[in-house]
């Protein structure tokens, strides 16, 4: 199988060999949680936030075929010029359920995401997270993913939905298998709704294992019937690279990640050098990696 992209709306999302390799810079309470650098009594303020996002987004959307940002903290004074001209936007559209300190549990479609914003910031695409749980919810679920998909209807922009699953409610996974089947079955519920792009956590990974990936992933690009991307939340940062491969030789078209490209620079003495350094080339490894498992 291989990771070419076969929707023709999505070429303006796509790098030079018509792969996704995009960059993901949306995280919002989890960025304060990772800025507060294991003092999680510390006040992170909107500023640092804001700060990080418009650096990173500086130093490494060059390199990146598309950048996610959010309209909170990176797109509040509108469409940044430190954008690159020839990467792509794609704006947020999730308004994150999200305690402090803790892991998204819910979203719903941000209501000052709107067309007219949409447009003023020149979007190519969205992009709306939703929470899986394989016990309750679906219902729910429908109807938060057709507003999502009417508003990109009426914004003419590409959609992607992402899925993030969740065990039963009251308990945790039993064993890798029950994940790794819950990441498919998430697939199967949402890629049903015809989102443009699927993008899914790392299906049949176990830290420091990808042994399993390859074959997972050739079952979601047979479940998704499109156009799919991994994300690298949940994957150790020495694990995405082989990740991505497995991924990618599975039949996915590429990735949209953020901290396994940039979370260690966080802390850092001097974060610019390191988003410079460090952050660019495992940016441009993973393109590499990706158009050279598609050739």
């Amino acid at each position: 199988m291989t990771a070419t992209v076969r929707h023709p709306a999505l070429h303006r999302l796509a790098d030079q060999h018509g792969n996704l390799t995009m960059l993901a810079l949306d995280q919002r309470e989890s960025l304060r949680t990772m800025l507060q650098d294991g003092d999680l009594g510390r006040e992170v303020p909107d500023s640092e936030l804001v700060e990080f996002k418009a650096l990173a987004t500086e130093t490494l959307s060059p390199y990146a075929s598309a950048i996610l940002l959010d309209r909170e903290f990176a797109l509040a004074g509108g469409r940044p010029a430190t954008i690159a001209p020839d990467t792509a936007l794609i704006l947020a559209a999730d308004d994150l359920h999200q305690n402090p300190g803790e892991t998204v549990h819910g979203s719903s479609v941000d209501p000052t995401v709107t067309v007219e914003y949409i447009r003023s910031v020149d979007a190519a695409a969205l992009k709306f997270l939703v929470i899986w749980q394989p016990d309750e919810g679906a219902d729910q679920r429908a109807a938060i993913v057709g507003e999502f998909l009417e508003l990109c209807r009426r914004s003419g922009t590409i959609s992607l939905l992402e899925g993030i699953v969740r065990p039963p409610r009251g308990r945790g996974w039993t064993d890798p298998a029950e994940r790794h089947e819950a990441i498919l079955a998430a697939a199967r519920e949402l890629s049903a709704f015809g989102p443009d792009v699927y993008k899914a956590e790392v299906p049949g990974y176990v830290p420091g294992d990808v042994s399993a990936v390859q074959e997972q992933a050739a079952a979601m690009s047979e479940i998704v019937g499109g156009a799919w991307v991994v994300l690298s939340n949940g994957v150790r940062g020495e694990d995405f690279a082989a990740a991505v491969e497995r991924s990618v030789a599975g039949g996915a078209a590429g990735f949209l990640a953020g901290r396994a490209i940039w979370a260690d620079t966080i802390g850092e003495a001097d974060v610019s050098a390191a988003l410079r350094t460090r952050s660019v080339e495992r940016l441009t490894r993973l393109q590499r990696l990706v158009a050279e498992s598609v050739a």
